[in-house]
């Protein structure tokens, strides 16, 4: 039996993006705000001046007839990881991209969580072309910039303390359609409950 392709078969109509992000407290999120009001006016417009203060984790595209199965992948892996602080400290340079953000010192415990979820949504036939075995948790605050915003940016906030902390309890979902200009907050998914929270700590 001769087998044909039709054009609905890769219809990019039917692929959404998904988008996995860790979110920090209102207080984060509003100092970051602050950072890239403040990098507005001194630079110029940049990539990422509008978005929100998160920690990226992955992003994929699926299509949409996947989407609880992929949620309930999430979800598996999540309920393996108990909640943890993150804590931030100072601003950091990528030269390679020209990317400003926010250090964050326990890298590996986030890493962990990128691992579970990698191996699992690999296994749920996520292509590992969207799950790259490099991974380096930062906070964004600027990206793409000019050489000379840039090499600007290095000037100004190299020297400048910032610390804080928060405590991941969930990931974020985010969902865009084709042609994938605006992100969907899809739903929020809660980690394991640690031995606090069951005694009704946190």
């Amino acid at each position: 039996m001769m087998f044909r392709e039709t054009p609905e078969m890769f219809s990019y109509s039917a692929l959404s993006e998904y988008l996995i992000i860790a979110l920090p407290y209102a207080e984060i999120g509003e100092e970051v705000r602050v950072f890239k009001k403040d990098f507005f006016k001194q630079y110029g417009a940049y990539s990422g001046q509008n978005s929100c203060a998160h920690i990226r984790l992955m992003s994929f595209f699926q299509s949409e007839e996947r989407q609880e199965k992929i949620l309930q992948e999430v979800q598996g892996a999540l309920d393996q990881i108990k909640p943890f602080e993150v804590f931030l400290n100072g601003f950091g340079f990528n030269g390679a991209h020209r990317d400003v953000y926010l250090e964050v010192l326990n890298k590996q415990s986030i890493i962990d969580v990128y691992d579970t979820l990698r191996v699992r949504l690999f296994n749920a036939l996520v292509s590992l072309a969207f799950l790259n075995s490099r991974y380096e948790p930062v906070m964004g605050v600027a990206q793409s910039l000019s050489p000379l915003q840039f090499l600007n940016a290095i000037r100004d906030y190299e020297q400048i303390a910032y610390t804080n902390n928060f405590r991941i309890s969930r990931l974020h979902v985010l969902k865009r359609k084709t042609p994938f200009n605006t992100w969907e907050n899809l739903t929020a998914l809660p980690f394991a409950k640690s031995e606090g929270e069951l005694l009704g700590l946190f």
